[in-house]
């Protein structure tokens, strides 16, 4: 009877995956922009470079290169006066389509992130929690935006 090396083959399953996932990643991008090949060059003029390689510097236009800070921004102007917590940031950014990158718990850079906007003068913390209760927030001049 043969023996297989589980971790061996978890290791080469899990090399498959993240291959095949930057693969598809490739190819959402470039049928979204209706660009098959690198040899329709006309189609992207700055981005090849040499020989039919692609420059991966010049395939995300700066305008849509957007920071979690940024992204929380755009999310709570739209809360108004509502007073909201981490829980409800993360929601609104999932109902939007935002990923947050790194790390096991986006919640915690989500908390960091609103300290970060409250210590700029952005947001101010209605309540302060503790343990199970979360911290509220409000949007400082929110009466401005409406």
């Amino acid at each position: 009877m043969a023996t297989i090396d589980l971790d061996a083959l978890r290791k080469e399953v899990e090399a498959d995956r993240k291959a095949l996932a930057e693969k598809e990643a490739v190819l959402r991008f470039f049928e979204g922009r209706q660009v098959y090949s690198a040899t329709q060059a006309p189609l992207l003029p700055d981005v090849v470079v040499d020989k039919d390689l692609i420059s991966l510097d010049q395939l995300i236009p700066d305008g849509q290169r957007r920071t979690l800070q940024e992204d929380v921004k755009d999310i709570i102007s739209r809360f108004g006066t509502q007073e909201f917590s981490v829980a409800h940031v993360d929601a609104a950014l999932k109902k939007m389509g935002v990923e947050i990158k790194g790390g096991k718990f986006p919640r915690s850079r989500i908390s960091t992130t609103l300290g970060k906007l409250e210590s700029q003068g952005f947001i101010a913390k209605t309540f302060e929690g503790s343990g199970n209760v979360p911290n509220r927030y409000r949007l400082n001049n929110a009466d401005d935006l409406l």
